[in-house]
């Protein structure tokens, strides 16, 4: 998600929270004023008004000096769930007209928190239901509606009440949702648009400078120059690598291009692979520990974007973050319907932001090697993308220092479609 993406959605979650803030505050108010003077009954007030004052000024509190909204979402759900349990409780329990604003904490504590907001609201639900049956059934409590009120009143009351409330906030987050949805839309078109320029533009500079380059070389017999020649000229096709990929992906996405899979030998691809980074191992002074079945493994999928884009990236990364003398392992073994192929290294480990970013081409995961080698953070979004496209998945483990008999280091998993000899005989070029 892009940074303007998440600072919409920020200020819709802000935008939520005030409403919710003024709702709850003048909901709880009235109740608590309906207590003292249409009840009589200002008991109480020593618990509910402290409660009410906490509740309107701890979330702004947190807003002014740590400017957290999930610390000040946590406040005002935990707050105004406590009051709200403490008068329908005061109210009657089971049998308190307001009992169905529990069904609001789930849905506010989803709308603000997300998924273990709404897991945390109905647990909350659940559980002050057990202590209501508990408490009615052993005479538990008082019930203010019964003794001072009029319950239908009430009732009637609480449900236009509720009612206004959901249908007022959710409306109202819907409505900027899908604000927000439109501005995303015309962005990423913005966006998709000077992608396209770019691309088109770029790789027609680079031929031109590719094509003067090999000109200038064969032109110039100076060592040191070829050399230097050498050093942009590899350069230049990683920058065309790059720019193809992305534009096959982006071909591929948008339904122009096709990504013709077949069954191609797993065995072979895995055996190029390790020829061409064992090299790059060696100079580095790492040893490639390489075991896989002796039979011939086939899977589905394109032969050059596994071995050159996939695997060639996981490897090198492997390497990247490894140490001199360290090892890395490469397996593969057939497993059901997949065949599974492990990269295992016991380098540095990735951090845990990193980790739970790792395929996100908006979070910084771009970090130096062990030898100060640099990268892009695109390789591992392009990876999972093509894997699936190919049907595949990929799983990735990692750990920072030595612990449960674990060694220091990651672990790529990858599981591709496995197909059957014959069916791989018969579609292979």
């Amino acid at each position: 998600m892009d940074q303007f993406s998440m600072e919409e959605i920020s200020r819709n979650k802000w935008a939520y929270l005030k409403m919710v803030y003024a709702l709850t505050g003048f909901n709880t108010l009235f109740y608590i004023v309906r207590f003292n003077v249409e009840y009589g009954v200002p008991d109480y007030n020593g618990l509910l008004i402290p409660l009410w004052i906490l509740m309107m000024a701890v979330p702004p509190a947190f807003v002014r000096y740590t400017k957290s909204y999930k610390a000040a979402a946590i406040a005002l759900c935990s707050l105004t769930t406590l009051l709200t349990l403490i008068l329908v409780f005061l109210a009657g329990g089971l049998e308190a007209p307001g009992l169905l604003w529990l069904a609001a904490v789930p849905l506010v504590l989803g709308i603000l928190l997300g998924k273990r907001g709404a897991a945390v609201g109905y647990l909350v639900v659940f559980t002050t239901l057990a202590i209501f049956v508990y408490t009615n059934l052993n005479g538990i409590g008082p019930n203010l509606i019964e003794q001072y009120g009029i319950p239908k009143l009430e009732k009637i009351i609480n449900l236009c009440g509720f009612i206004v409330f959901a249908s007022v906030t959710a409306r109202y987050y819907h409505k900027r949702e899908v604000r927000v949805a439109a501005q995303l839309l015309q962005k990423n078109t913005n966006v998709e648009n000077l992608l396209r320029v770019l691309l088109h533009d770029i790789a027609n500079t680079l031929s031109q400078m590719t094509y003067d380059l090999v000109r200038h070389k064969e032109e110039n017999q100076n060592p040191t120059s070829s050399a230097e020649i050498d050093k942009i000229e590899k350069a230049m096709d990683n920058i065309n690598t790059l720019i193809f990929q992305v534009r096959h992906m982006k071909s591929i996405k948008d339904g122009k291009s096709p990504l013709p899979l077949k069954g191609i030998s797993l065995t072979m691809i895995l055996h190029e692979v390790y020829e061409k980074v064992e090299g790059l191992a060696q100079q580095k002074g790492i040893k490639l520990f390489f075991d896989i079945p002796r039979e011939k493994m086939w899977v589905k999928g394109d032969k050059t974007i596994l071995s050159n884009v996939v695997l060639l990236n996981l490897l090198t990364n492997a390497i990247k973050f490894s140490y001199a003398g360290e090892q890395i392992d490469l397996r593969a073994y057939p497993s059901k319907d997949s065949v599974v192929i492990e990269i295992q290294d016991y380098g540095i480990g990735i951090p845990p932001d990193i980790l739970e970013n790792l395929f996100s081409v908006n979070y910084k995961t771009s970090r130096s090697g062990t030898f100060g080698e640099t990268g892009t953070g695109y390789g591992m979004p392009l990876v999972k993308e093509y894997l699936q496209l190919m049907g595949g998945a990929i799983e990735v483990f990692s750990w920072e220092k030595d612990h449960d008999g674990i060694k220091r280091g990651t672990l790529v998993r990858l599981h591709m479609p496995l197909v059957t000899f014959d069916i791989a005989n018969s579609v292979i070029s």
